[in-house]
């Protein structure tokens, strides 16, 4: 014969994995007011590797800008934050 009280709860703890997914994949994700949702903002990345010093994370994104006219200012600033990280190693 069948015990009701083990199936009961097997499907509670079964219901409960299914809420706690749930509630996991509404709950908003953690992401910077200036990047939309999904995007990386490198800008800000490169300044956080400049230890917040704004003018030189420019002088390096305008370096990029100079050795390679056609990127774009995300791509330089991309650039500037992989030489700066790879110097640093």
């Amino acid at each position: 014969m069948i015990d009701l009280p083990v199936i009961w709860v097997a499907l509670a703890v079964v219901a409960g994995i299914v809420i706690v997914r749930k509630l996991r994949s509404r709950r908003p994700r953690a992401t910077s007011s200036t990047a939309p949702s999904g995007l990386i903002d490198v800008e800000a990345d490169l300044v956080s590797a400049c230890h917040g010093d704004r003018a030189m994370a420019e002088r390096l994104i305008g370096h990029e800008l100079a050795q390679n006219e056609t990127l774009s200012r995300t791509g330089a600033a991309l650039m500037a934050l992989a030489k700066l990280r790879d110097d640093r190693r």
